[in-house]
């Protein structure tokens, strides 16, 4: 086997896909293998006797800029330009290594000919470019990062969002962007995931705040991968700015709070004086007695009527708060047995003729959320039959991720004016509707809105007909979850 393995060697060198040269100390080429000879455009076997410069662009070859005989201490290869013996210029990487004298080479002692691997970077090249035109275009902030912490490329994006150019961010240090307070601790946590180069996002759980040109902090989100960037491994930060959504968040946040705590005062701070009230109402009713006369006695029950109404309207204001958390309890639904189970436990009015289309799969959903939205609409339906005799139409169908649920009743409708109020809190189709606290279709549209659905009206209905009203709601058939941290 000692004896083949020098043909081994020659064979496996003959057939390996990259260049390979000896070159002599005087730069000639003494032997070339045919992917060398192949990539530079020579015939097969010409290479031998040429000067390895003619291999190198016209202003290379006086010896500046050009292939120097030594090895790097680092094992890193020359990059250099290399030219197609029909003049075309291309990238090249040439990694040299000494070869011994025939006689062997005593350490230390003058180098007689090396070996240069050459590799056509053509290719790899064209793959870099592509990537910076996707990285200076991406509508995300982008920052490439060595080993060393220092940022190599950094997109409009980034820059422009905390106050930079992007040519004055290279070099830099990735540190410069970060809060004095946190410069330490990233240290140590880069240096982990450098060691693990898992795809990730940074800080779950915590706030992460950039550090802008001006001094002032901005809260960011930062997901971060590992990939190849000019022949080394580096760290891809992909940054976006969120303080316009933690804004938006906070102020949600703030209004849910406000709304629960003046709700819960509403309902412990009136109902106790409410139901007072309501006592001394019946006090009355019992010292009168059947004696009293009739204006009293209507009058007596308008004053329990206001009672529950406003009873009512506290607990639709509790509703209606509680409606800022979202739930999470998904469960396989039946649309048409949750339907019939709502008009058993609510019956409608005895003149509404209620006809049933929800023939669709059953599909994951948030069951309580759901319920409550479709019981306020056809309650809402029911409220408002002005006529003997009405019908009403509960229809659905799948469409893509959605299920389209529609109430459809031929009521009198609702006024082109008061469709833009109609969800909002306290707001009625009619300034002189009575019986309604203006809540039932806000808290609706806020169920449907928090569980990532649409609620839609359409009136009136079918379009062209002087009345009837179509709410569509739009809900999601299948689970989603939210990710913290």
């Amino acid at each position: 086997m000692t004896g083949l393995a020098p043909a081994l060697l020659a064979q496996a060198v003959a057939s390996a896909p990259d260049g390979f040269l000896v070159v002599d100390a005087a730069r000639g080429i003494q032997a070339a293998n045919p992917a060398a000879e192949a990539l530079f455009g020579l015939a097969a076997g010409s290479a031998p006797g040429q000067d390895i410069d003619t291999l190198l662009p016209p202003a290379l070859q006086d010896g500046t800029g050009g292939l120097a005989l030594q090895a790097d201490a680092a094992g890193r290869p020359q990059r250099l330009r290399g030219r197609h013996r029909q003049g075309q210029v291309f990238p090249v990487d040439v990694l040299l290594s000494p070869l011994p004298a025939a006689g062997g080479m005593a350490p230390g002692g003058p180098v007689t000919a090396w070996a240069a691997w050459v590799v056509d970077r053509s290719e790899r090249q064209l793959q870099q470019e592509a990537l910076r035109g996707l990285f200076d275009a991406s509508s995300y902030g982008k920052l490439i990062v060595d080993d060393e912490g220092r940022i190599r490329l950094a997109n409009r994006v980034l820059a422009q969002s905390l106050g930079h150019a992007p040519a004055a961010l290279v070099g830099q240090p990735l540190a410069a962007l970060l809060p004095e307070r946190y410069r330490a601790h990233h240290a140590r946590l880069m240096a982990g995931y450098q060691a693990t180069g898992e795809a990730r996002m940074m800080g779950r759980g915590r706030d992460l705040t950039a550090l802008h040109a001006d001094g002032t902090e901005l809260p960011v989100e930062i997901g971060l991968s590992r990939l190849l960037w000019q022949g080394q491994p580096m760290t891809l930060a992909a940054i976006s700015d969120i303080s316009v959504r933690k804004r938006l968040e906070l102020e949600l946040r703030q209004a849910n709070t406000d709304l629960e705590e003046f709700s819960y005062a509403a309902s412990h701070d009136l109902r106790s004086p409410l139901r007072g009230i309501a006592d001394l109402v019946e006090w009355i009713s019992e010292d009168l007695g059947s004696a009293a006369p009739a204006a009293v006695q209507r009058n007596i029950e308008r004053i329990r009527q206001r009672i529950q109404r406003m009873d009512r309207l506290m607990d639709d204001l509790l509703s209606y708060a509680r409606a800022g958390r979202a739930a999470t309890d998904f469960s396989s639904v039946d649309l048409d047995a949750l339907v019939r189970g709502i008009l058993e436990m609510q019956p409608l009015p005895a003149g509404m003729q209620v006809r049933l289309a929800l023939d669709v799969a059953p599909f994951q959903a948030l069951r309580v959320p759901l319920e409550t939205a479709l019981r306020n609409l056809l309650a809402n339906a029911g409220k408002h039959h002005d006529r003997p005799e009405s019908r009403l139409l509960v229809q659905a169908r799948h469409e893509g991720n959605l299920c389209l649920i529609e109430v459809i009743d031929d009521g009198p409708g609702v006024p082109l004016a008061a469709q833009a109020r109609i969800f909002k809190l306290f707001q009625t189709a009619s300034h002189a509707e009575r019986g309604g606290s203006g809540i039932g279709l806000a808290l609706t549209k806020r169920l449907v809105d928090l569980h990532g659905g649409q609620l839609q009206l359409a009136s009136p209905w079918p379009p062209g007909a002087d009345r009837g009203a179509c709410f569509r709601i739009a809900w999601p058939r299948f689970a989603r979850r939210t990710t913290d941290g």
